[in-house]
């Protein structure tokens, strides 16, 4: 029977302990300058985001946006909200997902920093569509409300209509902007807007042709007369 040496049982045991322990503690050694710099560089778009986004706020306060809004009567086109604040809002995380992108870079944490990299880059194309829908939403209801203008029989109808035409597209493209794949939307509209032109030739040729009723009768009869 072989005698096993306590010493050299002691020094593998403790060898083993201690491996796991020193592989984790150089792993962190090796990743906390890359975490350190990440979040200085978080720090750092922190600061520089707020300053930048009370700059936009301060900018379109002095152009008393809102109140053009308000004087234009288009301020409920955007649910009341304050532009200026907004915008603020807006510009101060955009720059701080630029500075995102970057830090994740930085962190180095596999899996985690891929997902963090790729959400940080889906929020500039976010805000984006944000300030395309508002500006959508403005024309949409300006569009209209010059229509209504023109007092024309019908034209709230149309008014409406073209409301909602530029609501959904802007919709559409915001979400395509963001990378939602619209293709069935998109295909759906197109089945719309064929049914709507269809119903609306179709009651445009009913009604011309009632307007016109005695008019043809008069007609097929000169027709029958002379031939």
């Amino acid at each position: 029977m072989a005698i096993v040496d306590p010493s050299s049982y002691l020094q593998q045991t403790g060898q083993a302990l201690s491996d796991p322990l020193v592989n984790i503690w150089q792993s962190f050694v090796s990743v906390t300058p890359s975490i350190i710099a990440g979040v200085l560089v978080l720090i750092f778009g922190y600061i520089l985001s707020s300053l930048l986004g009370a700059l936009t706020h301060a900018i379109l306060n002095a152009t008393k946006v809102d109140e053009h809004l308000r004087k234009a009567r288009l301020a409920h086109s955007i649910g009341f909200i304050s532009l200026a604040t907004l915008g603020g809002a807006l510009m101060k995380w955009y720059v701080f997902a630029v500075f995102l992108v970057e830090s994740s870079k930085l962190f180095k944490l596999g899996v985690l920093s891929e997902q963090l990299a790729r959400l940080a880059n889906m929020l500039p194309n976010v805000f984006a569509a944000v300030l395309f829908v508002l500006a959508g939403l403005i024309v949409a209801d300006f569009a209209a409300d010059r229509m209504l203008h023109a007092k024309r029989k019908g034209v709230r109808v149309a008014s409406s209509l073209v409301r909602w035409a530029l609501i959904i597209i802007v919709i559409v493209t915001a979400l395509k902007q963001i990378g939602v794949d619209v293709s069935f939307i998109s295909n759906l509209l197109l089945i719309l807007t064929a049914a709507v032109g269809a119903g609306i030739a179709i009651a445009l040729g009913l009604g011309f042709g009632h307007a016109f009723k005695d008019e043809s009768k008069t007609m097929i009869k000169h027709l029958k007369k002379n031939w």
